[in-house]
């Protein structure tokens, strides 16, 4: 296994992986974790079992183990999952409902089996979708994102990709292998050039234009002293001058 790879598994499949309280402490501290390690290029996010994530844990909500608390712990963990390094590719299966879409969401690239299901369904039980719609908004359009909202609607893969919650749409055979394809094209991309336009992309709605265009010309900068960019010229001119004999 390529120790620049990691797998993170939300494992509670009984429950198609809804989320309580404990879950939430732990993806803070996994996060935390993942954000240690200098080696990782690519983080996988996955569901263990038949689906993704169907969102909040309702038995919990409704015998109350469900409070302020988790809501603020998980929202940090997502935000964190945004600010890592390592690009973060979002492997959906089935349910991808609430929590799960938020997760997704706060990943940076999705790739969904055309059998996985998108919604936002926290109005059916009394509370608030969350900063989720922040990113919805973001990614599908306001519009869409309250249709989502407040209508509860769920809408499958093909609708996703066309609203921009996905990016990818794979049947279940070729599932693994477009994920693994996607890993390996990361993986071989010039790795500062490719940490620092995730930051700059990540910018794009938080920010002035103005802020913008002098981050980017601080990071076009390192990226030109990177030594994968001076590698890669290097190799041009060698190629060069090995054509013209």
């Amino acid at each position: 296994m390529d120790d620049r790879v990691a797998t993170v598994v939300l494992n509670r499949p009984h429950v198609l992986n809804c989320a309580n309280e404990q879950w939430a402490r732990d993806l803070n501290t996994l996060v935390d974790d993942l954000a240690s390690n200098e080696r990782l290029r690519v983080v996988v996010v996955r569901g263990a079992g038949s689906a993704f994530c169907s969102g909040i844990d309702l038995t919990a909500l409704s015998q109350g183990e469900t409070g302020m608390t988790f809501f603020r712990n998980w929202e940090m963990a997502l935000r964190k999952v945004e600010a890592l390094d390592p690009i973060i590719i979002a492997a959906i299966q089935s349910h991808c409902i609430g929590g799960g879409l938020q997760i997704a969401l706060a990943c940076d690239l999705r790739v969904a089996r055309d059998d996985a299901r998108f919604g936002i369904t926290a109005v059916r039980e009394g509370i608030i979708p969350g900063i989720g719609m922040w990113r919805i908004a973001r990614h599908a359009g306001v519009g869409r994102a309250k249709r989502l909202a407040l209508a509860a609607d769920i809408v499958d893969a093909a609708v996703a990709l066309e609203w921009g919650l996905v990016e990818w749409v794979v049947d279940a055979g070729s599932f693994e292998t477009k994920i693994a394809e996607l890993t390996d094209r990361i993986l071989s991309m010039a790795w500062t050039s490719t940490r620092l336009t995730k930051k700059l992309t990540n910018m794009a709605f938080e920010t002035s234009f103005t802020e913008f265009v002098e981050t980017y010309f601080e990071y076009q900068r390192l990226s030109t002293l990177s030594p994968e960019h001076l590698h890669a010229m290097a190799e041009h001119r060698a190629e060069r001058a090995s054509r013209r004999g």
